[in-house]
C-alpha cells in the first residue's frame, strides 16, 4: 500500500465516479483504475461496488474511508512540519556565547527580534571562551557563536559566510568612581602603567585577554594584576570595590554603576570585535539569527 493509492482512494470514494475521480487527479481512468484494484488486492477486500448506475462505497470500503483520511491528515501535518523545521520556524538554537557579547545591544535586539518572530524556536544559552566556542562549533555542538576577537588562528581560514563581524567597539577603561583618571575624558595606556588591573582568569583563555597582551605589549607595559576572575559581573563589581580597574568592550558601560566610571582609550588600536561564528553545516535556525543581526547593517549579505 502506498500513499498514491490511498489518494486516488479518497478521490473515488468523494466523487463516487470514476472519470470524475480521475479528472480531480490529472489522470486518465485505467491508471486510476488499476491503483484501486491493486489496493483492493493489497487488502484482500472489495472497496467499491460497481455496476450501470454508478458507484458506491462497500462496508469494508466506508471502514477504510475513516483511515484513509487520517493518512491523508497526518501527511500534511508531516509536511507542515518538515517545511517549518527547513525555514527554521520551529526546532532548536543552541549559541555560545563570550562573557561580555550579551551585553552587546545589537545582540540583545536581534535576539528580542528572533524571539518575537519565531516563538516555536528553543533558544539555549551557553558560555564559553572564544576558543572553547570555536571547538564547539567544529565539532557541531552549538549552531553558532557570538564571540569577541581576536580570533583563534584557526577561524581565520573559515570561509566569509562562517564568520561575520556584529560590531566593532572601542575598549573603556572601568575605574573606581574615586579614581585619580575618573575626572579625564579620555585615558592613554600609558597612564596605566603603574596601576594594579582586575581581569578575566588567565586560565580561561579568553580573547579579551589575548587582545589586552597585544595591546600592552606594544605599548610596552607589562600590568599588574590584583585579581582575576571568571565572569564579567565579577570584574565589574571588584573593580567597583576599588580592587583594582579593568578594561571592558565598550558595550558593558551601558550596565550603570555609581561606583564605577568608564573612559575610553585613546591608542589607536584599542577596539575590539564582536563576531558571530557558524559550523560548517549550518542549521536553518542559526541562519535566520544571522539574518536578525544583519538587518540594521549596510550592505549586509542575506544568508543563502
Amino acid at each position: 500500500m502506498d500513499f498514491r493509492q490511498i489518494t486516488c482512494f479518497v478521490a473515488v470514494a468523494e466523487e463516487l465516479h470514476f472519470g470524475r475521480a480521475a479528472a480531480r487527479l490529472n489522470l486518465s481512468q485505467p491508471p486510476l483504475s488499476q491503483q484501486i484494484k491493486a489496493l483492493e488486492d493489497q487488502l484482500r477486500v472489495r472497496l467499491f461496488d460497481r455496476n450501470r448506475r454508478g458507484v458506491r462505497l462497500t462496508a469494508a470500503g466506508e471502514a477504510f474511508l475513516r483511515y484513509a483520511y487520517q493518512v491523508l491528515r497526518t501527511a500534511d501535518a508531516g509536511a507542515e512540519a518538515a517545511r517549518r523545521a527547513a525555514s527554521g520556524e520551529v526546532g532548536a538554537l543552541r549559541i555560545g556565547y563570550s562573557a561580555s557579547a550579551l551585553y552587546s545591544d545589537d545582540v540583545l535586539r536581534a535576539i528580542v527580534r528572533y524571539r518575537r518572530r519565531y516563538p516555536a524556536v528553543d533558544i539555549r544559552l551557553a558560555e564559553g571562551t572564544t576558543r572553547a566556542n570555536t571547538h564547539e562549533l567544529e565539532a557541531e555542538r552549538i549552531d553558532l557563536a557570538l564571540v569577541r576577537g581576536p580570533l583563534p588562528e584557526l577561524v581565520r581560514d573559515w570561509p566569509a559566510e562562517r564568520r561575520v563581524v556584529v560590531s566593532r567597539e572601542r575598549l573603556l577603561v572601568a575605574l573606581p568612581q574615586d579614581h585619580p583618571l575618573s575626572d579625564r575624558d579620555t585615558v592613554s595606556l600609558e597612564e596605566l602603567r603603574e596601576e594594579r588591573f582586575v581581569t578575566m582568569a588567565r586560565h580561561l583563555g579568553t580573547a579579551l585577554n589575548d587582545l589586552l597582551d597585544r595591546l600592552f605589549d606594544a605599548a610596552g607595559i607589562r600590568p599588574q594584576v590584583a585579581l582575576e576572575t571568571a565572569e564579567m559581573a565579577s570584574l565589574l563589581g571588584l573593580v567597583g570595590a576599588g580592587a583594582g580597574i579593568a578594561v571592558v568592550p565598550a558595550a558593558v558601560a551601558r550596565h550603570r554603576s555609581h561606583y564605577i566610571v568608564f573612559r575610553p582609550l585613546t591608542d589607536r588600536d584599542a577596539e575590539v570585535e564582536l563576531f558571530l561564528l557558524l559550523p560548517p553545516n549550518p542549521v536553518p535556525t542559526a541562519w535566520n539569527l544571522r539574518a536578525e543581526l544583519a538587518a540594521g547593517s549596510e550592505g549586509a549579505t542575506p544568508p543563502p
